[in-house]
């Protein structure tokens, strides 16, 4: 449990906090549990399912049929009766549909209107009073998001709750630099910054030969090539095993502050946003951007200074996702406006050459907390749920495909953290930290770490932690949780910056948001927790801060096993693949670190 002044227990306010005694349905309680409005559609579907009983009496074979599949836990859209099964005995019938679930349940306080919450929606950029997405957005769980080896967006999918493929050694206990790679600087910046996490993708061979990779790159088999944005406004391009060039630098010329994205198909495109306006005292473009990694081209840059931005700054800091099967990409500005950018790709993998068609629309709100609009925070998706936070700690659960908020949270402060999604059975929860930023006009104040149910809203715990903070460096979260999996599934981690102790780890339960143990880190820091895991099961945490260690930690009891230095801060939050990650300093240097 919390103790001291320090650390403060949210209290459980009857309904909050229910996730450690709520009893689970069986999926035939769930389905007799939903409520059915009745209508002459319904009447008529009632008649098909006594037609179908009649049906199985006179065919024996039909009883056969497998039943109907669950209904996902999201607003389906109308589905049509089947049609009547042929009398054919070698084949079976459709099965009869279910009637749609009931909309998302929402609690009370959750409502958009508590909120005076108003939105504004350009489709293709004309203004719209209502939205319907024609090929709607369903993206799959996080376990689906890459087709290919790799980790290829901030966290690793559309749930953000990775940063890690593959497994470690069984026991691991060493941290070794096996290479270091030298970058530079623009201005004021250099190194690596924050959110600065790296993609690292194994290239089907197919892909890799149409690449303009060098030729002694390109003929290696199984190539694994890191692709870093930094804040020398470069994205460099590096072998995992010995850090040395695949190809030369795309030069942007401004610095990046977040992370890039690959296409999680596979396909040769990058994403990537810019943070930085200013360059030696001179205004430079400031936006989003879209390559083809076949000869590194820009093939689409989105002004984040556009016309219909309601905040006049242009950053992109967040890490895009893709939704795969309407070929979607979706990104947050700090500018105010979600984006989702049909990209109508066309690759000709024969002939080696890829290009989009993009088709872009925008989702704008207000509300009584968003005095401060813009995002910093890469969204979350869960199907066609979207899942961010605005500066002023407004936490939106947001539809996709009609561009309506579903429901909306006040987290009490700026939260750049990304929030992360789990699903456990047929529940999905939210979890969420902010930093210490508007609190700051008031001498300091808390960080909150939470858990949502994400489907209604409801906050189900709260713990939250003192934290200090000055005008250049805010205390509170900036690193994303890290929620637990195998060996570690009862817990999620988050990374507090300027605690009592200058920085904290907490492993906190999930059922109860108890601490289960902090690590005083010694000194702030904004890099995010990574867990990993060997093939037992066994889970560890990688975390560095600002004075440049970089730890190895048991994950179930909060044991340093072992650690390295790096001589600069860590901003930028570790990949890993496999026995190796990767991870760039202020100090302007990426390096290669070995886990055995």
């Amino acid at each position: 449990m919390a103790t001291g002044t320090e650390e403060t227990q949210g209290k459980k306010d009857g309904r909050a906090r229910r996730t450690g005694g709520r009893k689970k349905l069986t999926r035939k309680q769930r389905r007799t549990a939903l409520i059915y409005t009745y209508t002459a559609g319904g009447i008529a579907l009632a008649l098909i399912v006594i037609l179908a009983a009649v049906l199985i009496g006179t065919h024996p074979d039909l009883a056969e049929t497998p039943p109907a599949p669950t209904v996902a836990p999201t607003v389906a859209p109308t589905v049509a009766p089947a049609a009547t099964p042929s009398p054919r005995p070698t084949e079976t019938p459709a099965p009869t549909p279910e009637p749609e679930p009931t909309p998302m349940p929402v609690v009370s306080a959750a409502q958009p209107s508590e909120f005076k919450m108003k939105t504004t929606i350009y489709q293709e950029g004309e203004k719209v009073e209502t939205y319907q997405r024609a090929d709607e957005i369903h993206m799959a769980s996080s376990e689906e998001y890459a087709q290919v080896d790799g980790v290829l967006t901030f966290r690793g999918n559309n749930y953000r709750d990775g940063g890690a493929f593959g497994l470690v050694p069984e026991d691991a206990s060493k941290l070794t630099i096996e290479w270091q790679r030298s970058i530079g600087g623009i201005d004021k910046w250099g190194g690596v910054g924050w959110t600065g996490q790296p993609a690292i993708v194994r290239w089907d061979e197919s892909v890799r030969n149409q690449m303009n990779l060098k030729e002694n790159k390109k003929n290696k088999e199984g190539l694994c090539e890191v692709i870093y944005a930094t804040l020398d406004g470069k994205i460099y391009f590096l072998d995992l095993e010995d850090g040395k060039a695949t190809r030369s630098a795309i030069k942007l010329g401004a610095p990046i502050k977040g992370s890039v994205s690959v296409d999680p198909r596979g396909w040769p495109l990058l994403y990537t946003g810019q943070g930085i306006d200013t360059v030696n005292g001179k205004s430079v473009k400031i936006g989003y951007r879209v390559y083809s990694l076949i000869d590194q081209k820009q093939l689409l840059f989105i002004n984040g200074k556009e016309k219909y931005a309601p905040r006049n700054w242009g950053a992109f800091d967040c890490s895009a996702l893709l939704d795969v099967g309407s070929d979607t990409l979706l990104e947050l500005g700090e500018n105010g406006i979600v984006y989702t950018i049909k990209l109508n790709t066309q690759y000709d993998q024969a002939q080696g050459s890829i290009s989009i068609d993009p088709a872009i629309d925008r989702y704008t709100f207000k509300a009584s907390i968003s005095g401060q609009l813009g995002m910093e925070n890469s969204l979350c998706v869960y199907d066609h749920y979207a899942y961010f936070t605005d500066n002023s700690g407004m936490l939106q659960c947001l539809d996709l495909n009609t561009f309506e908020p579903v429901w909306l949270a006040d987290v009490t402060d700026d939260t750049d953290a990304s929030s992360a999604l789990e699903e456990e059975g047929e529940d999905l929860f939210l979890y969420t930290a902010c930093e210490v930023d508007q609190q700051k006009k008031s001498g300091g104040g808390k960080s909150h770490m939470r858990k949502f149910d994400a489907r209604t809203g409801e906050e189900l715990w709260d713990f939250a932690v003192s934290c200090s903070g000055t005008h250049e460096n805010n205390g509170g979260a900036f690193g994303s949780p890290a929620i637990g999996k195998n060996q570690l599934k009862d817990l999620v981690y988050f990374h507090v910056a300027r605690t009592k102790q200058g920085g904290t780890l907490y492993a906190l339960n999930k059922q109860t948001g108890e601490k289960a143990w902090s690590l005083d880190m010694g000194v702030y820091g904004w890099s995010s927790p990574v867990c990993v895991y060997d093939q037992n099961g066994r889970g560890y945490v990688i975390l560095g801060n600002s004075k440049g260690t970089l730890r190895l930690i048991d994950g179930l009891t909060g044991k340093v096993i072992d650690s390295v230095k790096l001589n600069a801060n860590i901003e930028g939050t570790p990949a890993v693949f496999e026995d190796m990650l990767v991870v760039g300093t202020r100090g302007r240097k990426i390096y290669g670190i070995r886990i055995s």
